[in-house]
């Protein structure tokens, strides 16, 4: 074979395999594994504003396995959870500000931008059992989600989380 002919062969081979790694990487679904710090946790009114249930400084992780199986916390931030009146006293108090919490098994539906939790169990008692389709955004790493609305509430939750710099990664101080 003439080095011509052998030059065009491997450059045909390596534009196949360029071209199915490619095709490979367009079709594959991205992956949520791994562990995520809380970003943001805020409601989104209709009007486009938002309060923090959660407080101004949340934390919260998510940790998602290989096989999809995942745990999140969210916790409110060092603030109060009551409102007082001029007086001091406690005026209201609401439980489901200081922790939101599940665990379950998580799917990424990377053609509708669709997340599903499937939750075994939550500090929501209402939240056990069921599954909640929730749309997301994902770039680089960054995931964002909206909670579905709760009832009685006109606001959609939105968590905004962090891909967790591997531990391996870090440099030692």
């Amino acid at each position: 074979m003439r080095p011509h002919a052998i030059f065009s062969v491997c450059s045909s081979l390596l534009a196949v395999m360029i071209g199915s790694q490619a095709s490979l990487a367009a079709d594959a679904t991205p992956s949520l594994e791994g562990t995520w710090t809380l970003k943001a946790a805020y409601d989104l009114h209709k009007d486009g504003s938002k309060t923090f249930g959660f407080g101004s400084a949340p934390a919260g992780l998510l940790m998602i396995d290989h096989e999809g199986r995942y745990s999140l916390q969210i916790y409110r931030s060092n603030e109060p959870t009551y409102a007082t009146d001029a007086k001091g006293v406690r005026t209201e108090f609401k439980p489901a500000e200081i922790a939101s919490t599940h665990y379950g098994e998580v799917h990424l539906d990377s053609a509708t931008h669709m997340v599903t939790f499937k939750i075994e169990r939550a500090y929501n008692l209402r939240w056990n059992g069921t599954e909640q389709v929730r749309p997301y955004m994902l770039s680089a790493d960054e995931l964002s989600y909206q909670v579905p609305k709760q009832p009685g509430s006109d606001t959609v939750a939105v968590s905004v989380w962090q891909r967790a710099q591997s531990m391996h990664s870090r440099s030692d101080p």
